[in-house]
């Protein structure tokens, strides 16, 4: 096995005869393309979510996910494969770890214990929207009192 020719171990390590999901890995356009400067600490805004800031922060992140062609794990477009798909599976599993490590790298601490137990970027993206809609409605409240 490990003496054969070339064109066999070359299929044994992700060609796309092997596995279509490996190789499109490789496609800089493809969702679960990773460049080797994405990583578990990366913080793709400057100001981090404080509550009020949301409508400008959530646009500053998009554009962010956007340039990494990441949106789809937090418009929940790209969803998650099934367990049965094990190398679909896996890479989706990575990826949206890595955006939900993204969007914790950029809120604040207080909403950072709110949203951390989430399992999916697409869930965390949702809950902070309705936290936004129940911060604005709190804070026209305050103005008409």
């Amino acid at each position: 096995m490990y003496g054969s020719n070339s064109s066999s171990n070359s299929q044994s390590f992700g060609s796309q005869s092997s596995t279509s999901s490996v190789s499109t890995i490789d496609d800089l356009l493809h969702p679960y393309y990773l460049n080797h400067s994405d990583n578990l600490e990366r913080v793709l805004v400057s100001q981090p979510l404080v509550g009020e800031n949301y409508p400008s922060w959530s646009q500053a992140m998009l554009i962010a996910l956007y340039v990494k062609n990441k949106t789809g794990f937090v418009d929940g477009t790209l969803e998650k494969s099934s367990s049965s798909e094990v190398n679909t599976y896996n890479l989706w599993m990575c990826d949206n770890n890595l955006v939900i490590s993204w969007i914790l790298n950029s809120v604040s601490k207080e909403i950072y214990a709110s949203i951390m137990f989430a399992e999916t970027a697409h869930e965390i993206w949702k809950d902070l929207k309705v936290k936004d809609l129940y911060v604005q409605e709190l804070l026209k409240n305050d103005i008409a009192r």
